[in-house]
Parts: C-alpha cells; structure tokens; sequence
C-alpha cells in the first residue's frame, strides 16, 4: 500500500498545529540513514506542547514474532505538552508488507490529568469515525488493554479510549479518517486547556507518566528492542519517543 500521500497529510496537521499552538515557526528535523532504511524526526518545542514529535520509519527487515521478509512503513505522532490537563498524544501507525499487505498500530492517549469531558470527545469523534466505516469500535477499542503496561505498575499508562489497528489494505479508509480525526480533535483539547491552571499535584503525576513511558520503551516495548538491534541509535529513538524533561 503506498502510505505517502497519507503520511504528508499526517505530516501537514500535524506540524501545523504545532507551530500555530506554539506560535513558533521553527522544526527541529533529523534523519537517520540505515542500512535497513531510514528513520526521520520533525520535532516543534514551546509553551504549550513542549515537546511534539512526528515520526517516519521505513525498515526492511524480518518480522519480530514471524520471521517473515517484511517491509514496514511507519509513521508515529508523540506529543508531551507542558501541562498536565492536556494528554500526551500516542499515535503508531505501520503499513507491513510481506506474505500479505496490512496495518497495524493504535491511536491513543496517555491521560495523565485530563478532563473525562476532554477523553469523551476524543471517545465519541472516533467511535462515530469507527462506526461510519462500519466496524465495531468496542471491539478495536479493547484491544488497546495494557497496551503500556508493566507487571510493575498497578495500571496501564494509556487511556485505552482510541482504537487498535489490525487492518487489511482494503480498510485504509478507516486508518486515514481515524488518524487525522483523533489529530484534529487533539489539538481541539489542547486549545481549550492550554491556559487552564494545574496544581502541583497534576505537575508531579504528569512527570511520572514521563518516566514511565521511558521506562516501558527501554524495558519492555518490543518494537523499540528491535530498532535497536537493526543500528536505530539512541538519539534517533529519544528524539522521537523521550519526554523533553524527566523529574523523579
């Protein structure tokens, strides 16, 4: 499936938005040459999303679990605001080509303070999105169950209202119209809270959820382990995935 015009439409919102939040113009942008393809970052800072990340990936490689001769193409959308009432946006998409051309991924958010208003609109916009492309949304959305998770902990890290991604190529529709709506409907929050208030409280839960997300990605995530393997360096992985600033 070519997944390019998707991921300049993916890139654009994206970016976008986080210039116009930030109200800054400038785009940190880093690739990584590989001899199993490339890694490409675009990273905006500010006041508002402290640190928000867009991610390109092509990897030529085996599958982790099958084995099998796979070509993945990637894209990811990680955003860390500076306040904890905004939600720290999750987003892996992945075109794999191989016996068979599918997709994969989730979209979702890690909660951290946000409000159950917020969560709901980000609920409802993409159960109607699931919905119109006549698929159960409850069942994509259970799927997403300690998706970042640690025997560790006493609970998982992700909201698990968005849905999973197990698609075949003739359901790009869904994986387009889901994607940029759960984007849209993010920067949605983030412009309603990004002046609200927080207490230190909220500032000390959103920092825990930073570290943990390092922790789950170091430790567990096996997508991660596997980049690592192939030559991804360090800073091509935390340029993309890390929190711009971790307090314990």
């Amino acid at each position: 499936m070519e997944m390019t015009p998707l991921h300049k439409e993916v890139r654009e919102l994206a970016i976008g938005n986080f210039k116009r939040i930030n109200r800054t113009r400038r785009v940190e942008r880093k690739r990584w040459d590989l001899p199993v393809g490339s890694w490409d970052v675009s990273v905006v800072r500010g006041p508002v999303l402290e640190k928000a990340a867009v991610t390109q990936i092509i990897l030529n490689t085996k599958h982790p679990v099958t084995g099998e001769t796979t070509r993945f193409n990637v894209f990811q959308v990680m955003v860390y605001p500076a306040s904890p009432k905004i939600p720290i946006l999750l987003i892996n998409v992945e075109n794999r080509v191989g016996k068979e051309d599918i997709f994969a991924g989730f979209l979702d958010v890690a909660h951290v303070s946000a409000a159950a208003a917020d969560l709901r609109l980000l609920q409802n916009r993409i159960r109607k999105i699931a919905r119109d492309q006549g698929q159960n949304y409850e069942m994509l959305r259970s799927k997403l169950r300690n998706l970042y998770y640690m025997d560790t902990w006493n609970k998982q890290l992700n909201a698990e209202i968005g849905i999973r991604l197990e698609l075949q190529s003739e359901e790009y529709a869904l994986l387009r119209d889901g994607t940029l709506g759960w984007i849209e409907s993010y920067f949605e929050i983030a412009d309603r809270r990004k002046k609200e208030r927080f207490t230190p409280r909220h500032e000390s839960i959103m920092y825990n959820v930073r570290a943990r997300i390092m922790e789950f990605y170091l430790l567990k995530d096996l997508s991660f382990s596997v980049a690592q393997k192939l030559g991804v360096p360090l800073e091509a992985l935390s340029f993309g995935n890390f929190a711009p600033c971790i307090r314990y």
